[in-house]
Protein backbone atom coordinates (compact mmCIF):
# COMPACT_ATOMS: atom_id res chain seq x y z
CA UNK A 1 0.00 0.00 0.00
CA UNK A 2 0.91 3.25 -1.05
CA UNK A 3 2.11 5.41 2.12
CA UNK A 4 4.21 8.95 2.21
CA UNK A 5 7.01 9.39 4.02
CA UNK A 6 5.50 10.86 7.35
CA UNK A 7 3.22 7.92 7.35
CA UNK A 8 5.95 5.48 7.10
CA UNK A 9 7.69 7.09 10.14
CA UNK A 10 5.08 7.37 12.14
CA UNK A 11 4.11 3.72 12.00
CA UNK A 12 7.52 2.82 12.63
CA UNK A 13 7.30 4.67 15.54
CA UNK A 14 4.75 3.19 17.18
CA UNK A 15 5.58 0.07 16.02
CA UNK A 16 3.02 -0.67 13.54
CA UNK A 17 5.52 -3.32 11.15
CA UNK A 18 4.50 -4.43 7.63
CA UNK A 19 5.97 -7.52 6.25
CA UNK A 20 7.78 -5.40 3.20
CA UNK A 21 9.08 -2.33 2.36
CA UNK A 22 9.50 -1.34 -0.84
CA UNK A 23 11.51 2.02 -0.85
CA UNK A 24 12.26 3.93 -4.25
CA UNK A 25 12.79 6.54 -6.02
CA UNK A 26 15.20 9.19 -7.69
CA UNK A 27 15.82 10.54 -4.09
CA UNK A 28 18.31 8.64 -2.05
CA UNK A 29 17.61 10.62 1.43
CA UNK A 30 14.55 9.72 2.11
CA UNK A 31 15.34 5.89 1.57
CA UNK A 32 18.33 6.01 3.68
CA UNK A 33 16.43 7.86 6.52
CA UNK A 34 13.77 4.68 6.39
CA UNK A 35 16.45 2.24 6.52
CA UNK A 36 18.33 3.92 8.62
CA UNK A 37 15.25 4.24 11.59
CA UNK A 38 14.46 0.69 10.77
CA UNK A 39 18.14 -0.96 11.28
CA UNK A 40 18.35 0.76 14.46
CA UNK A 41 15.02 0.47 16.29
CA UNK A 42 13.28 -2.94 14.56
CA UNK A 43 15.70 -4.97 16.52
CA UNK A 44 17.33 -4.91 19.75
CA UNK A 45 21.33 -5.56 20.08
CA UNK A 46 20.58 -8.99 21.30
CA UNK A 47 18.31 -9.83 18.55
CA UNK A 48 19.92 -8.68 16.01
CA UNK A 49 22.76 -11.38 16.43
CA UNK A 50 20.22 -14.11 15.39
CA UNK A 51 17.40 -12.37 13.29
CA UNK A 52 19.62 -9.09 10.84
CA UNK A 53 20.78 -9.35 7.40
CA UNK A 54 21.74 -6.84 5.10
CA UNK A 55 22.22 -7.84 1.80
CA UNK A 56 22.78 -6.32 -1.95
CA UNK A 57 20.87 -6.24 -4.89
CA UNK A 58 24.30 -7.22 -7.30
CA UNK A 59 25.45 -9.74 -4.82
CA UNK A 60 22.06 -11.70 -3.97
CA UNK A 61 19.65 -14.04 -6.20
CA UNK A 62 15.64 -13.37 -5.35
CA UNK A 63 15.39 -16.57 -4.51
CA UNK A 64 17.78 -16.96 -1.95
CA UNK A 65 15.96 -13.58 -0.09
CA UNK A 66 12.81 -15.62 -0.23
CA UNK A 67 14.25 -18.38 1.37
CA UNK A 68 15.69 -16.52 3.71
CA UNK A 69 12.82 -14.71 4.42
CA UNK A 70 10.63 -17.59 4.83
CA UNK A 71 12.69 -18.46 7.65
CA UNK A 72 11.15 -18.51 11.12
CA UNK A 73 13.38 -15.81 13.84
CA UNK A 74 15.24 -16.76 16.99
CA UNK A 75 14.40 -15.71 19.94
CA UNK A 76 12.43 -12.45 18.74
CA UNK A 77 9.34 -11.07 17.49
CA UNK A 78 10.92 -10.35 14.05
CA UNK A 79 13.61 -11.16 11.67
CA UNK A 80 15.14 -8.14 10.22
CA UNK A 81 16.08 -8.19 6.12
CA UNK A 82 17.03 -5.46 4.42
CA UNK A 83 18.05 -5.84 0.71
CA UNK A 84 20.48 -2.42 -0.50
CA UNK A 85 20.56 -1.82 -4.16
CA UNK A 86 17.13 -3.39 -5.16
CA UNK A 87 17.37 -1.94 -8.02
CA UNK A 88 20.31 -4.16 -9.20
CA UNK A 89 18.98 -7.80 -8.25
CA UNK A 90 18.73 -9.81 -10.91
CA UNK A 91 15.02 -10.82 -12.01
CA UNK A 92 13.09 -9.23 -8.74
CA UNK A 93 10.19 -11.13 -10.11
CA UNK A 94 11.07 -14.23 -8.74
CA UNK A 95 9.74 -12.73 -5.11
CA UNK A 96 6.35 -12.54 -6.51
CA UNK A 97 5.16 -15.72 -4.76
CA UNK A 98 6.49 -14.71 -1.65
CA UNK A 99 5.27 -10.81 -2.09
CA UNK A 100 2.02 -12.73 -2.44
CA UNK A 101 2.07 -14.40 0.84
CA UNK A 102 4.74 -13.15 2.66
CA UNK A 103 6.15 -14.67 6.22
CA UNK A 104 4.12 -12.30 9.52
CA UNK A 105 7.43 -12.72 11.12
CA UNK A 106 9.29 -11.11 8.82
CA UNK A 107 10.06 -7.80 7.72
CA UNK A 108 11.61 -7.05 4.42
CA UNK A 109 13.03 -4.12 3.72
CA UNK A 110 13.59 -3.17 -0.38
CA UNK A 111 15.71 -0.32 -1.05
CA UNK A 112 15.45 0.48 -4.79
CA UNK A 113 17.14 3.57 -4.94
CA UNK A 114 18.25 6.13 -7.74
CA UNK A 115 15.72 4.87 -10.12
CA UNK A 116 12.37 4.35 -10.50
CA UNK A 117 10.34 0.96 -11.35
CA UNK A 118 8.36 0.44 -14.27
CA UNK A 119 4.75 0.66 -12.45
CA UNK A 120 3.54 -0.56 -15.94
CA UNK A 121 4.40 -4.22 -15.03
CA UNK A 122 2.25 -6.26 -12.75
CA UNK A 123 4.88 -7.30 -10.43
CA UNK A 124 5.26 -3.38 -9.28
CA UNK A 125 1.88 -2.73 -9.64
CA UNK A 126 1.23 -5.32 -7.20
CA UNK A 127 4.01 -5.00 -4.65
CA UNK A 128 2.86 -1.28 -4.77
CA UNK A 129 -0.68 -1.88 -3.93
CA UNK A 130 -0.14 -5.04 -1.58
CA UNK A 131 -1.67 -4.55 1.27
CA UNK A 132 1.28 -6.51 2.78
CA UNK A 133 3.51 -3.42 1.81
CA UNK A 134 4.78 -0.60 2.83
CA UNK A 135 5.27 1.17 -0.32
CA UNK A 136 7.33 4.77 -0.14
CA UNK A 137 8.36 6.63 -3.38
CA UNK A 138 11.21 9.74 -2.67
CA UNK A 139 10.88 11.95 -5.54
CA UNK A 140 14.02 14.42 -5.58
CA UNK A 141 12.69 18.01 -4.92
CA UNK A 142 12.88 20.27 -8.28
CA UNK A 143 15.24 23.13 -8.71
CA UNK A 144 12.07 25.91 -7.85
CA UNK A 145 11.94 23.63 -4.67
CA UNK A 146 14.73 23.69 -2.84
CA UNK A 147 14.70 27.15 -1.06
CA UNK A 148 11.39 26.63 0.30
CA UNK A 149 12.34 22.67 1.48
CA UNK A 150 15.76 24.20 3.26
CA UNK A 151 13.07 26.94 5.10
CA UNK A 152 10.77 24.20 6.04
CA UNK A 153 14.20 22.15 7.81
CA UNK A 154 15.24 24.74 9.05
CA UNK A 155 12.60 25.46 10.69
CA UNK A 156 11.82 22.10 11.91
CA UNK A 157 15.61 21.96 13.43
CA UNK A 158 14.63 25.32 15.27
CA UNK A 159 17.02 27.77 12.70
CA UNK A 160 16.25 31.11 11.59
CA UNK A 161 17.75 31.76 7.82
CA UNK A 162 17.31 34.91 6.53
CA UNK A 163 15.84 34.75 3.01
CA UNK A 164 18.78 35.52 0.99
CA UNK A 165 21.10 32.84 3.57
CA UNK A 166 18.50 30.19 2.28
CA UNK A 167 18.96 31.59 -1.60
CA UNK A 168 22.52 31.47 -1.10
CA UNK A 169 22.26 27.59 0.10
CA UNK A 170 20.22 27.03 -2.64
CA UNK A 171 22.63 27.78 -5.24
CA UNK A 172 25.54 26.65 -3.71
CA UNK A 173 23.87 23.56 -2.66
CA UNK A 174 21.55 22.71 -5.40
CA UNK A 175 19.07 19.69 -5.11
CA UNK A 176 20.86 17.42 -2.81
CA UNK A 177 18.65 16.63 -0.10
CA UNK A 178 21.63 14.93 1.69
CA UNK A 179 24.11 17.45 1.60
CA UNK A 180 21.38 20.03 2.37
CA UNK A 181 20.69 18.50 6.05
CA UNK A 182 24.14 18.06 6.17
CA UNK A 183 25.10 21.35 5.69
CA UNK A 184 21.83 22.65 7.83
CA UNK A 185 22.86 20.01 11.18
CA UNK A 186 26.60 21.32 10.44
CA UNK A 187 25.07 25.26 11.35
CA UNK A 188 22.65 23.97 14.60
CA UNK A 189 25.53 22.25 15.97
CA UNK A 190 27.74 25.68 15.42
CA UNK A 191 24.99 27.92 16.20
CA UNK A 192 22.73 26.11 18.71
CA UNK A 193 19.02 25.47 18.85
CA UNK A 194 16.83 29.10 17.75
CA UNK A 195 19.63 31.11 16.70
CA UNK A 196 19.36 33.32 13.53
CA UNK A 197 21.83 32.55 10.66
CA UNK A 198 23.22 35.40 8.59
CA UNK A 199 24.59 35.00 5.14
CA UNK A 200 27.87 35.69 6.61
CA UNK A 201 27.49 32.57 9.02
CA UNK A 202 26.62 30.30 5.57
CA UNK A 203 30.12 32.54 4.06
CA UNK A 204 31.93 31.10 7.12
CA UNK A 205 30.59 27.68 7.98
CA UNK A 206 29.38 26.43 5.09
CA UNK A 207 31.59 28.47 2.37
CA UNK A 208 29.04 29.90 -0.39
CA UNK A 209 30.19 33.65 -1.15
CA UNK A 210 27.87 35.71 0.16
CA UNK A 211 28.92 38.29 -2.28
CA UNK A 212 30.25 36.09 -5.53
CA UNK A 213 27.59 33.47 -6.22
CA UNK A 214 25.24 32.56 -8.63
CA UNK A 215 22.64 34.31 -6.68
CA UNK A 216 24.56 38.13 -6.35
CA UNK A 217 24.88 37.86 -10.36
CA UNK A 218 21.01 37.59 -10.76
CA UNK A 219 20.37 40.07 -9.05
CA UNK A 220 23.02 42.35 -10.80
CA UNK A 221 21.05 41.65 -13.92
CA UNK A 222 17.98 41.96 -12.34
CA UNK A 223 18.77 45.43 -11.58
CA UNK A 224 21.10 46.35 -15.09
CA UNK A 225 23.65 47.06 -12.88
CA UNK A 226 26.55 46.17 -14.96
CA UNK A 227 29.75 47.58 -12.85
CA UNK A 228 28.20 44.38 -10.16
CA UNK A 229 27.46 41.70 -13.10
CA UNK A 230 31.16 42.25 -13.90
CA UNK A 231 32.67 41.97 -10.82
CA UNK A 232 31.11 38.97 -9.74
CA UNK A 233 32.11 37.69 -13.58
CA UNK A 234 36.04 38.79 -12.66
CA UNK A 235 35.38 36.34 -9.16
CA UNK A 236 34.05 33.51 -11.69
CA UNK A 237 36.84 34.21 -13.74
CA UNK A 238 39.19 34.27 -11.06
CA UNK A 239 37.74 30.90 -9.15
CA UNK A 240 36.67 28.73 -12.01
CA UNK A 241 35.57 25.87 -9.78
CA UNK A 242 32.78 28.38 -8.17
CA UNK A 243 31.05 28.18 -11.88
CA UNK A 244 29.12 25.26 -13.43
CA UNK A 245 28.32 27.03 -16.41
CA UNK A 246 24.88 24.91 -17.28
CA UNK A 247 23.70 25.14 -14.16
CA UNK A 248 24.05 29.31 -14.09
CA UNK A 249 22.57 29.44 -17.95
CA UNK A 250 19.68 27.81 -16.19
CA UNK A 251 19.62 30.42 -13.20
CA UNK A 252 19.87 32.99 -15.69
CA UNK A 253 17.07 31.59 -17.69
CA UNK A 254 14.87 31.14 -14.42
CA UNK A 255 15.51 35.08 -14.09
CA UNK A 256 14.03 36.14 -16.78
CA UNK A 257 11.43 33.89 -16.96
CA UNK A 258 10.02 35.37 -13.95
CA UNK A 259 10.77 38.85 -15.29
CA UNK A 260 8.46 38.16 -18.23
CA UNK A 261 5.71 36.70 -15.77
CA UNK A 262 6.00 39.51 -13.84
CA UNK A 263 5.02 41.92 -16.90
CA UNK A 264 2.33 40.35 -17.99
CA UNK A 265 0.90 39.71 -14.22
CA UNK A 266 0.08 43.28 -13.97
CA UNK A 267 -3.33 42.78 -12.09
CA UNK A 268 -2.10 40.22 -9.70
CA UNK A 269 -1.21 41.05 -5.87
CA UNK A 270 2.15 40.16 -4.15
CA UNK A 271 0.46 36.89 -2.89
CA UNK A 272 -0.63 35.81 -6.13
CA UNK A 273 2.71 37.00 -8.04
CA UNK A 274 4.61 34.70 -5.39
CA UNK A 275 2.52 32.06 -6.40
CA UNK A 276 3.07 32.61 -9.77
CA UNK A 277 6.94 33.09 -9.83
CA UNK A 278 7.37 30.19 -7.58
CA UNK A 279 9.66 32.56 -4.97
CA UNK A 280 8.80 33.95 -1.35
CA UNK A 281 6.72 36.93 -0.52
CA UNK A 282 10.05 38.61 0.39
CA UNK A 283 11.04 38.36 -3.44
CA UNK A 284 8.43 40.29 -5.28
CA UNK A 285 8.95 43.58 -4.50
CA UNK A 286 12.88 42.56 -6.34
CA UNK A 287 10.90 41.05 -9.41
CA UNK A 288 8.28 43.84 -9.68
CA UNK A 289 11.40 46.39 -9.64
CA UNK A 290 13.46 43.64 -12.42
CA UNK A 291 10.35 44.16 -14.40
CA UNK A 292 10.16 47.83 -14.53
CA UNK A 293 13.79 47.90 -16.06
CA UNK A 294 13.04 45.42 -19.22
CA UNK A 295 11.17 45.40 -22.44
CA UNK A 296 9.35 42.78 -23.48
CA UNK A 297 10.89 42.96 -26.63
CA UNK A 298 14.37 43.12 -24.77
CA UNK A 299 13.57 39.98 -22.83
CA UNK A 300 12.67 37.60 -26.06
CA UNK A 301 15.96 38.83 -27.61
CA UNK A 302 17.21 37.89 -23.88
CA UNK A 303 16.11 34.59 -24.02
CA UNK A 304 17.79 33.83 -27.89
CA UNK A 305 20.91 34.89 -26.87
CA UNK A 306 20.34 32.59 -23.21
CA UNK A 307 19.51 29.63 -26.10
CA UNK A 308 22.67 30.11 -28.32
CA UNK A 309 25.07 30.25 -25.12
CA UNK A 310 23.69 27.05 -23.69
CA UNK A 311 24.45 25.22 -26.93
CA UNK A 312 27.66 26.73 -27.18
CA UNK A 313 28.44 25.54 -23.59
CA UNK A 314 27.47 22.03 -25.30
CA UNK A 315 30.49 23.00 -27.58
CA UNK A 316 28.27 23.82 -30.76
CA UNK A 317 29.18 26.47 -32.76
CA UNK A 318 31.32 27.94 -30.03
CA UNK A 319 35.09 29.64 -30.26
CA UNK A 320 37.75 28.58 -27.32
CA UNK A 321 36.49 30.42 -24.62
CA UNK A 322 36.01 29.34 -21.19
CA UNK A 323 33.28 29.16 -19.29
CA UNK A 324 33.56 32.17 -17.83
CA UNK A 325 34.46 34.22 -20.85
CA UNK A 326 31.64 32.55 -22.38
CA UNK A 327 29.16 34.15 -19.55
CA UNK A 328 30.68 36.99 -19.96
CA UNK A 329 30.33 37.68 -23.53
CA UNK A 330 26.66 36.75 -22.89
CA UNK A 331 26.08 39.40 -20.13
CA UNK A 332 28.17 41.71 -22.15
CA UNK A 333 25.71 41.15 -25.33
CA UNK A 334 22.31 41.42 -22.80
CA UNK A 335 23.53 44.66 -21.38
CA UNK A 336 23.90 46.14 -25.05
CA UNK A 337 20.67 44.68 -26.60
Amino acid sequence: MKKDYSQVLADLKNKIYQPIYFLFGDESYYIDSVVSYIEKNVLTETEKAFNFQVLYGKEVEAMQIAESASRLPMMANHQLIIVKEAQQLNNIQALEDYLNKPSQTTILVLAYKHKNPDKRTAFFKNLIASPHSAAMESKAIRDYEVAKWISAYAGEKKLNISPKGVEMLAEFLGADISKIVNEIDKLLMIKGVGADISEEDIEKNIGASKDYNIFELTAALGEKNSEKTFRILQYFSANPKALVLVMALGTINGLYQKIYLCKHAVHADDRELASILKVGPYFVKDYKRYASKYGLDQLEKTFELITEYDLKSKGMGSKTLSPSELLTEMCYRIFNL
